[in-house]
């Protein structure tokens, strides 16, 4: 049941819901939308576990959920579940600006590994006993240690031995967190306190707490996010904390693909290595494209039916409101209105009546299509491919399933406006790659342009086509303009995106005698310098870590660090922008030196690439790139 006369205010609550697409921006209505991901269960174990992906997967969110906070709200916020709890998350995000204090020449790195070391101690025991202060404060039952528990706790940590409750103690390391963050920036003075030996605070205090009535046959979760943006010796010290915790506790830890630097610990002939170690959980690989499809209708339909008021039962679902468009449909939605007549009267002189009579018939796509495969380099005549169709049919339709998308492409060539659409939920998801966030970005400005529509007055009804494929190119130029900002080398990675992304447009808009779909890449194997490979594998992890490439390995397996046996993509959320397919298909092969010259030069590489693919390079951009036209030239 499509829902009719539908107020302003629910198009807005919508129009809320979808846009909040960042765990950030959820406040409050975190927990009300959280939907399980299928991967969720695993993360529930007393195992060290690393989930593993790219902005706007989901991890925040994840382990957001995981924590005692998000247990609580998913529970219904019943006091009486608390203690049914099997664990309790404690969710620290890496704060950059705490971090990177723990570097510079003033002291050496060994100094260091011994500072951060304790400020990890203060931190996560400051994280379990802000939790016994949220416990006692829901449940309103007192959490009693021995008096001795806590004195090794106190001893462990360094402080003066006068404590005897936990509150005391909470006090006491909140205290001491804000001296010890205060005294890094002039540790050079010599002025060092005593320092707690990395992990044993902690080790003693989760032992108190476990040992206690309340928390008896519990474990503690540490929950750490963004666990990129830790530096790489501290990565080393919570590596080392890993592998050596104890029962009382486990880690469970959101990073970047690429992200994790360091797997060694403290000891450098010692390795955290998956499966001993840790379960290691790849979101991109354990969210299938049919799992994603399934969350992500989860997700979606959910903040459908909760601003629509809607019973779940209801089946109005995403894919109503965003409906697929054929390739058939969609050649002729692209084509002027007279380019059936136009090649009707080019055949009518060369076609027997009989021949002609059958050539009315097919659909206008099909006629153009012949058309495009007669244009190619030593193929028959418009007339003479024709006449092929119509005795055998059954013989194009290879040639249909191989080069008909890429036809499209083709179509409006040269022509202001659209060239080509992205319409549809299933074209969206792949549009999506697995992120849940752009998924929700992309739906959420195709509801935006619809409301803002004349057709959009008081009913929701299926989205159009072009509403959706402007939609989607909104989005791609959105992520595209926010890469710069991302990281330390966001600059070079809008570089390399509007190179590849020029590439790319040009390869699709020029298909005719070519390989159809080349939209992917791999590094050449020559006899480039380590100098140039280290810089391009920098930029090319960066360009992984933040969503502007995606990567496959090769048909070996291989170390995930050996950047040559991987196959590279434009992640395909920016494929509607600059207009080429966002399906995984071909490959062409660069040069390390010539991923560089497109940063450094890219006018030149573009078409040094584009000459090797026997493609001119054009002079004139198409209308969504020429906001970027001084680059280009």
């Amino acid at each position: 049941m499509t829902p009719e006369n539908l107020g302003s205010d629910r198009r807005q609550a919508l129009s809320r819901l979808l846009g909040l697409y960042k765990a950030e921006w959820l406040n409050g209505q975190l927990f009300e939308l959280f939907t399980e991901p299928p991967y969720f269960g695993e993360l529930k174990t007393n195992r060290p576990c690393v989930l593993i992906g790219g902005r706007g997967t989901g991890k925040t969110t994840l382990l957001k959920g995981l924590s005692y906070k998000g247990q609580y709200a998913l529970s219904g916020q019943r006091p009486s579940a608390i203690r049914e709890f099997p664990f309790y998350g404690l969710y620290y995000r890496v704060n950059t600006n705490r971090v990177t204090a723990f570097r510079g020449p003033e002291v050496s790195e060994a100094k260091w590994v011994s500072l951060f070391g304790h400020y990890v101690n203060l931190l996560f025991c400051q994280l379990m006993l802000e939790f016994v202060t949220w416990f006692e404060l829901n449940t309103g039952e007192q959490v009693i240690v021995d008096d001795r528990a806590i004195q090794r706790v106190q001893i462990a940590l360094g402080f003066p031995n006068c404590t005897s409750t936990l509150s005391d103690l909470a006090t006491d390391l909140e205290n001491e967190l804000l001296e010890f963050e205060a005294s890094i920036n002039t540790i050079s003075d010599g002025t060092h306190r005593r320092l707690s030996l990395q992990g044993v605070p902690i080790d003693e205090l989760a032992k108190a707490l476990t040992e206690s009535t309340s928390f008896s046959g519990k474990q503690f979760l540490f929950l750490i996010d963004e666990f990129e943006n830790f530096e790489d010796y501290q990565q080393r010290v919570l590596n080392t904390i890993v592998k050596h915790a104890s029962s009382t506790y486990t880690f469970k830890i959101g990073v970047r693909e690429l992200g994790w630097r360091e797997r060694a610990t403290l000891n450098p002939n010692e390795q955290l290595t998956h499966p001993a170690d840790y379960a290691r959980i790849s979101i991109n690989d354990v969210l299938t494209p049919q799992r994603f499809k399934q969350f992500a209708e989860r997700v979606v339909n959910s903040r459908l039916h909760r601003a629509y008021g809607l019973n779940e039962d209801d089946i109005s679902t995403i894919g109503t409101y965003l409906p697929e468009l054929s390739e058939l449909d969609e050649a002729e939605l692209l084509m002027e209105p007279s380019r059936q007549s136009e090649l009707l009267a080019e055949l009518e002189p060369r076609l027997t009546s009989a021949e002609f009579a059958s050539a009315c018939t097919l659909r206008p796509a099909h006629l153009n299509f012949i058309s495009y495969w007669a244009g190619r380099p030593g193929m028959e005549a418009f007339a003479e491919c024709v006449r092929s169709w119509l005795r055998n049919e059954a013989e194009w339709q290879a040639r249909i399933n191989n080069h008909f998308y890429a036809s499209l492409f083709v179509i409006r060539k040269g022509k202001r406006g659209i060239q080509k659409h992205y319409a549809g939920w299933d074209t969206y998801l792949t549009l999506a790659n697995g992120n849940i966030r752009y998924l929700l970005e992309l739906v959420h400005t195709a509801f935006l342009g619809y409301f803002e529509s004349e057709n959009a007055a008081e009913s929701l009804k299926p989205i159009d086509a072009t509403t959706q494929t402007i939609a989607a190119q909104n989005v791609g130029k959105k992520n595209l303009t926010e890469l710069e900002g991302l990281s330390v080398e966001g600059a070079k990675l809008t570089k390399l995106l509007l190179s590849l992304g020029r590439v790319f447009q040009v390869l699709a808009s020029d298909p005719q005698g070519h390989t159809p779909e080349v939209n992917q890449f791999h590094l050449s194997h020559n006899s480039s310098t380590s100098e140039v490979e280290d810089s391009v594998k920098q930029i090319l992890d960066h360009a992984v870590m933040h969503q502007a490439l995606v990567r496959f390995a090769g048909n070996k397996l291989i170390d995930e660090a050996d950047t040559r046996e991987y196959d590279f993509m434009v992640h395909p959320v920016f494929s509607a922008f600059f207009v080429f397919s966002h399906r995984r298909k071909r490959k062409l092969a660069l040069e390390p030196q010539l991923v560089m010259r497109l940063i450094g030069t890219p006018r030149e590489a573009i078409r040094v690439i584009l000459e090797k693919s026997n493609r001119i390079y054009p002079e004139s951009l198409p209308d969504q790139l020429e906001l970027f036209g001084s680059y280009y030239d």
